[in-house]
């Protein structure tokens, strides 16, 4: 039989592509006749790659450049197309996803697009005149994400340095405290490969954005390792809502300051997967981050972390394992005002009166710089800093 009679199409292959770039289309399923059937009929109009069945459908995933559209077969053996997209969504989140079904799939269709994952489901057997228009307008909705995402990378990136700079100019210790837990965070991100790890980043910059409300005695006591009273502790421990009610209120930052909401604390059970998973990590971090502050070394840090209550996944705890907060590259001694991103410091930084402000091994940021800055304008620090310098940094 036809493939394209099996799919209710009148299939007819164009002469030859256009020679500009097509968009790129992953079709799984595991019926061969349909497979080349959606390939003669979508000739020249799309790149298509085809599957089998789900497993070699996300190695093709894992494996390629991202997929503006991926539509996939409801019935499959092993693995059934909406369990195929769910788990598409987390390795490809940008990816329009569309579920080809029979009349007898239509609930559990409509069970999958409420879930979130799926953008929209087709029957079959689907005439050309349908899925074409709709796997165009799938891919313009593919184009819309990757911009929006791209504005969430870049737009709202600078008004979160904007805002951390407030904080470094406010209250500098908390600014130090929260340019650690970003480093850990970004390289421990790096190994949970997290498709959203932007959202874990945001939140670890804004991390003590609340502490603006805070007492600056209150905030350089807890940074510098030295016991509250408990009137003290609450008002320290209010700054995760502070900083919640602050951030909720700029558009598309709501993943983010859910995230920070929940840094000291799980997230409620049926919060989006990547507020959960990032509030995890913020609250893990955030131990490591204490924990090092307080002078203890990393290895009962890293055990601090895998002793928290209520504890964090295996993963994330072993993620944190990977930080490295200090390098191997030569030392020297260098003024604030010649400190770079990316350099580390190589002995720990302490005001004249002893207390602890950015510990040895720790990644200097655009912000802990300026946090430096802004202490030693107020003659709380002491010149020169001794830092690693990595060997393509500018000196």
């Amino acid at each position: 039989m036809n493939p394209a009679t099996t799919l209710g199409m009148d299939a007819v292959l164009p002469t030859d592509p256009d020679d500009e770039d097509l968009p790129r289309i992953l079709c799984v399923d595991d019926e061969p006749n349909l497979l080349a059937g959606l390939e003669r009929t979508l000739f020249g109009e799309f790149d298509v790659t085809t599957a089998p069945g789900g497993a070699q459908g996300l190695a093709i995933v894992e494996e390629e450049p991202p997929f503006a559209v991926i539509v996939s077969d409801m019935r499959m053996p092993g693995m059934d197309g909406a369990e195929f997209l769910a788990r598409v969504r987390e390795r490809s989140p940008n990816s329009t996803r569309i579920l080809l079904t029979g009349q007898a799939d239509t609930e559990s269709a409509i069970a999958a697009i409420n879930h979130g994952a799926i953008f929209r489901y087709l029957c079959k057997p689907c005439p050309s005149d349908v899925l074409i228009p709709t796997l165009h307008e799938a891919v313009e909705r593919h184009r819309s994400a990757v911009i929006e995402q791209d504005m969430m990378e870049t737009t709202l990136a600078g008004v979160v340095d904007s805002m951390t700079q407030v904080l470094s100019l406010i209250a500098p210790w908390a600014s130090m405290r929260a340019a650690t837990i970003q480093t850990c965070v970004k390289q421990a991100a790096r190994t949970l490969d997290w498709p959203n790890a932007w959202i874990g980043n945001m939140a670890a910059a804004l991390s003590h954005i609340g502490c603006v409300s805070v007492p600056s005695d209150i905030v350089q006591r807890e940074m510098a390792g030295r016991p509250l009273d408990q009137e003290e502790r609450d008002i320290l421990d209010s700054h995760p809502e502070t900083a919640f009610k602050l951030l909720q209120a700029i558009p598309r930052l709501d993943s983010v300051a859910q995230v920070v909401r929940y840094q000291h604390r799980p997230a409620p059970e049926d919060a989006d997967p990547d507020v959960v998973l990032g509030a995890e990590l913020l609250r893990a971090a955030g131990t490591l981050a204490r924990e090092l502050a307080n002078q203890q070394p990393m290895s009962r840090a890293q055990e601090a972390v895998a002793k928290l209550d209520p504890p964090v996944r295996y993963a994330v705890s072993q993620a944190l394992r990977t930080v490295k907060l200090h390098s191997g590259n030569s030392t020297r001694s260098a003024r604030v005002s010649d400190l770079l991103p990316g350099w580390v410091v190589a002995e720990d930084i302490k005001t004249r009166q002893g207390g602890l402000v950015l510990g040895e091994g720790r990644e200097l940021t655009v912000t802990a710089i300026m946090a430096l800055r802004n202490l030693l304008a107020t003659d709380a620090i002491e010149e020169p800093l001794l830092v690693a310098c990595p060997q393509t940094a500018k000196q």
